[in-house]
């Protein structure tokens, strides 16, 4: 029997996990859905630990429950406090990202690698617990993951079919400016059709375009982040438990710049009450 291409598995995995995914979403609510976060944590936390140069099986392991007791503890932690933390790292990524890998390499070291990983990490999953609890919970998580996947879809189809300007060649060379802009245009689309189909009355739209250009950035940013680190780590995957897409970092570095970024938009724009 012959071995389905790279293409295939994507497509299948999709095909598979993605109406759970929306479906879990939609069904499961309060300590059930902190639960499905928790078991998202552990292969991600577990992940991370390979990145930040945890070779042995039971450091990874340590590691990785840690920062599930650490998710919980997080809810004792004044918000504010999360979100600006998770802030701060991704708009000082915006730098160093730029000056990659010639200066900072501290922050790829043993000893700074477990630290970042709980800053990426927690904030953002504490972000999406949050939001999920919302009485409209279940619609701005949606609308998220919806802004993601459109710059994620339209990156991809731009970058193939013109990109050429490479956004940063020392940290993931298959991206490109083309592949950006393509992006940040489907988010929009994404956006303008949820503000006129859905009705949106507490945000003016000049307002929802700049926070939509801003959660792209930084999702590109999240994005940049993981493979900044892959590649120092020398892998091409964080994982393998998604066939065809790898780890479950590859699927979430996005989300977990952007997640916190959202939330707090949520609140300063007076949609959401904490």
């Amino acid at each position: 029997m012959k071995e389905l291409s790279s293409f295939q598995k994507r497509a299948l995995s999709a095909f598979v996990l993605g109406p759970l995914l929306l479906w879990s979403i939609m069904s499961i609510q309060g300590e059930v859905f902190s639960l499905l976060l928790v078991l998202l944590l552990l292969p991600a936390a577990w992940e991370w630990g390979r990145l930040a140069g945890q070779t042995q099986y039971r450091p990874r392991a340590e590691y990785a429950l840690v920062l599930i007791a650490l998710f919980y503890m997080s809810r004792f932690v004044p918000l504010e406090w999360l979100l600006s933390i998770a802030l701060l790292w991704w708009l000082s990524a915006l730098y160093w990202l730029r000056v990659y890998p010639e200066r900072h390499g501290w922050l790829f070291s043993r000893m700074a690698s477990p630290v970042v990983g709980v800053i990426i990490l927690i904030p953002s999953w504490r972000a999406l617990e949050l939001i999920h609890q919302q009485e409209q919970g279940v619609g701005l998580l949606f609308f998220l993951l919806l802004l993601i996947w459109g710059a994620d879809i339209g990156a991809y189809l731009a970058g193939v079919r013109f990109g050429n300007r490479k956004l940063a060649p020392k940290v993931s060379p298959g991206k490109s400016l083309e592949g950006v802009a393509g992006g940040m245009v489907a988010s929009i689309v994404v956006a303008l059709i949820g503000y006129f189909s859905v009705g949106m009355d507490e945000i003016t739209l000049p307002i929802l375009l700049l926070s939509v250009v801003a959660i792209v950035v930084l999702s590109i940013v999240g994005d940049l982040v993981e493979s900044a680190y892959k590649r120092h780590a020398g892998i091409k995957d964080s994982g393998n438990l998604i066939p065809g897409h790898g780890g479950i970092l590859d699927r979430v570095d996005s989300l977990t710049a952007a997640a916190p970024l959202y939330l707090s938009l949520l609140i300063l724009l007076g949609v959401v009450t904490l």
